[in-house]
């Protein structure tokens, strides 16, 4: 059984529900315009309690120049003609502080009729009721936000390197900013209003864009947020490098929308990594290169490749100053070399400042007042140019020159990294011509030795010529010379201070096994010190002398192993014999004896041993090795 509430119960429950909204002014206001009700809320929001606002006019909350210009009034008749009036305004508390509120009025019907024409008739209203609330805290962070939207929007505008977008995944349209739509060759106020998928792509860089494409359907068909990095297409030789990022936005079905995001133009970062890579490529190179030549084109092709020039070289340049010998340059596609000897004179009036050690820039030579003569740069493709000086003793001695086919602003980065090359290239070619001199010198001194011991030989052959019964000491002392000249010839063959183990014992048996069929050779690859080959020859002419003499070489049958090894730092070399004639220790202890068992050893830190077993002579090195 149900009962309907009468006018006081419905009066009371108004009355409850307008007490229990605090979060919200609820005030109702007579058809003249004055305060009649007053809730919790508003008390709360604006201030006055309810005894001191109601028959107040309800200009009283809103600032003086709405009061001024009638907005009370203009409410209440949007309110009776609309059925209602949206107020989002700055209003007054009780103590004069603003704040900003947003709210509603609407007619209070003293009746109502079906057709609802009630609300259009002021005869049949009895006021109104206003609903609003305190938006102040919201608006100011709205206003915050917004300020921080726009120094963004501001900042990546003048950066120039950092663009927006929004890509439609449904309808494949991009709404893009300025520095997006430049970035990939579509028209800035096209992209402002909408342009294709296909339109940006069509400005990536051939090779990069199926990935681009990839990560794009990645983020359409699976949600996928987007880290992507693409070349795209310019006016210059470099290319561009661009990454994008960006994020997926979900429609209420949770189905991929928007892709929204930001492209960085990071060419900057990548020419910073490729020149640091191009740094330690040549390090690594050059360190095989034995011509100055062949460095000079290493460096040329190093920067070239580099930083997209279209000529890189390097040359020597004359005492005059003016005159320069170019050796090697490095030309892009099918580029005009230019090796050959020119003059500085015949381009522009640059050579004084490379004469000083200055590095000459030139952006443009059609424009730039120290070229003379821009149509003999462009008759040889030059239009930007960077000569960098090498100086020694203050004097200008060689140039490394780049040059482009095109008008060309050179980075600081660039220059950079241009002086960082000639100091390697500079010291790489030094290093070389330190060495050429030092093998100069040392074969030049190889040879007054040779002709020391070839002199020795022939005081040794004239001290002892007509004396009786030294044949044999003669011809030893000969033979021993013979083979230091021997080891002379090894160790200046390379023109280094030190020689491969092989080399030395194949040297050492030559005169002794012409074919080398009969002794066994090996080990691995070591580099000895000159005194090691100097004693280890002297050495082994030893062995080799006795083993023709009394030992397995004596025969047609006997044969001779010889093995080295190495452990670390340690080493042990080991000579055998087999097959030969049994051998016997001699009584005498001549110099060969000495060599054998004390000096030999002696030049490898360590010590020798010679034995006399019945098979054939062994002889032992037990030492170090650097």
């Amino acid at each position: 059984m149900t009962s309907s509430a009468g006018p006081a119960q419905i009066a009371a429950l108004n009355q409850l529900i307008l007490r229990s909204i605090v979060d919200h002014a609820v005030v109702t206001i007579s058809a003249e315009g004055l305060v009649t009700s007053w809730n919790e809320g508003a008390e709360r929001i604006l201030g006055w309690s309810e005894d001191e606002i109601v028959g107040q006019p309800a200009d009283v909350f809103f600032t003086a120049d709405d009061t001024e210009h009638g907005r009370a009034q203009e409410e209440m008749r949007l309110a009776i003609e609309h059925g209602r009036a949206e107020d989002v305004r700055w209003h007054l508390r009780k103590n004069g502080e603003r704040f900003w509120g947003s709210g509603l009025m609407m007619p209070l019907l003293n009746e109502t009729n079906v057709d609802g024409s009630a609300i259009r008739d002021p005869d049949k209203i009895d006021g109104f009721v206003k609903i609003f609330r305190d938006q102040t805290a919201e608006r100011e962070a709205e206003l915050r936000i917004a300020r921080l939207q726009d120094r963004a929007r501001l900042a990546m505008r003048r950066s120039g390197i950092v663009g927006v977008f929004d890509n439609d995944l449904k309808t494949g349209v991009i709404v893009a900013d300025t520095t997006c739509a430049r970035l990939h060759g579509v028209d800035a106020e096209t992209a402002e209003g909408g342009a294709s998928v296909d339109r940006f792509f069509a400005g990536i860089v051939a090779k990069d864009r199926a990935a681009a494409r990839g990560a794009l359907e990645a983020a359409a068909e699976r949600g996928e947020d987007v880290d992507v990095i693409y070349r795209v297409k310019s006016s210059g030789a470099k290319p561009v490098w661009v990454q994008s990022q960006g994020s997926v936005q979900t429609d209420e079905d949770g189905r991929p929308e928007h892709l929204v995001g930001i492209v960085i133009d990071i060419t900057e970062d990548r020419e910073q990594i490729r020149m640091q890579e191009a740094r330690l490529e040549f390090a690594d190179k050059v360190r095989d290169i034995a011509s100055q030549v062949e460095i000079a084109k290493l460096a040329s092709r190093v920067i070239g490749e580099t930083i997209h020039a279209s000529r890189v070289g390097y040359g020597y340049v004359k005492d005059d100053g003016n005159t320069i010998v170019v050796e090697a340059d490095w030309n892009a596609g099918d580029g005009q070399s230019i090796v050959g000897r020119h003059r500085f004179s015949d381009f522009g009036s640059f050579a004084p400042a490379l004469q000083r050690g200055e590095t000459v820039i030139i952006e443009d030579s059609e424009t730039d007042t120290r070229i003379d003569s821009a149509e003999r740069l462009r008759n040889i493709g030059v239009r930007a140019v960077v000569n960098l000086p090498l100086m020694e003793r203050d004097k200008l001695k060689a140039i490394l020159f780049v040059n482009s086919a095109e008008p060309r602003k050179w980075s600081e980065a660039e220059i950079t990294f241009l002086g960082a090359m000639v100091d390697r290239t500079y010291a790489a070619i030094d290093r070389l011509r330190v060495a050429e001199e030092r093998d100069i010198l040392a074969e030049e001194l190889a040879h007054r030795m040779k002709n020391i011991l070839a002199l020795a030989q022939v005081v040794v052959r004239q001290s002892l010529r007509g004396v009786e019964g030294l044949d044999a000491e003669r011809s030893a002392i000969d033979t021993r010379l013979q083979a230091l000249s021997a080891a002379q010839d090894v160790l200046t063959g390379g023109r280094e201070k030190e020689a491969d183990i092989r080399s030395v014992v194949a040297s050492a048996l030559a005169p002794h096994l012409p074919d080398g069929d009969r002794a066994e050779i090996s080990g691995p690859f070591l580099q000895l010190q000159s005194q090691q080959v100097l004693g280890l020859t002297l050495a082994l002419h030893e062995l080799a002398t006795n083993a023709a003499k009394y030992g397995a070489l004596s025969n047609e049958v006997g044969r001779v192993r010889i093995d080295w090894s190495r452990d670390g730092d340690a080493f042990r070399f080991l000579w055998t014999e087999h097959g030969g004639p049994s051998v016997t220790a001699s009584s005498s202890k001549g110099f060969g004896s000495k060599i054998l068992q004390s000096a030999a050893g002696g030049y490898f830190d360590g010590r020798s041993t010679l034995h006399f077993q019945p098979d054939g002579v062994r002889f032992e090195i037990e030492g170090t090795i650097g």
